[in-house]
């Protein structure tokens, strides 16, 4: 039994990588303009779809679809280049 909880808890590693995924995430996030982030978190971590939204926010349809596009583009292009940084970072650290 103790072996199996012990097999089923992360290793060192892995809770390293799920906090700093979790670090880029926020960072993005909070880079992110206010009316981008909002309809992200919405609808990409609240799971809610774009009509819910549309009705949450009182904006058209076709509003809240657009700044889920817009926000979607803008969270991968800076996810993009974060990746990018920290590339060179380790580069330059060895």
């Amino acid at each position: 039994m103790l072996a199996e909880v012990a097999d089923a808890a992360p290793s060192a590693d892995e809770q390293i990588d799920r906090h700093r995924a979790r670090e880029v995430l926020e960072t993005v996030l909070l880079d992110l303009p206010m009316d981008l982030r909002t309809v992200f978190v919405l609808c990409e971590l609240e799971e809610l779809t774009v009509p819910t939204l549309a009705a949450l926010l009182d904006i058209p349809v076709g509003t809240a679809a657009s700044r889920l596009r817009r926000a979607r583009e803008s969270f991968h292009a800076a996810v993009r280049r974060h990746q990018v940084q920290s590339l060179r970072t380790r580069r330059m650290m060895r």
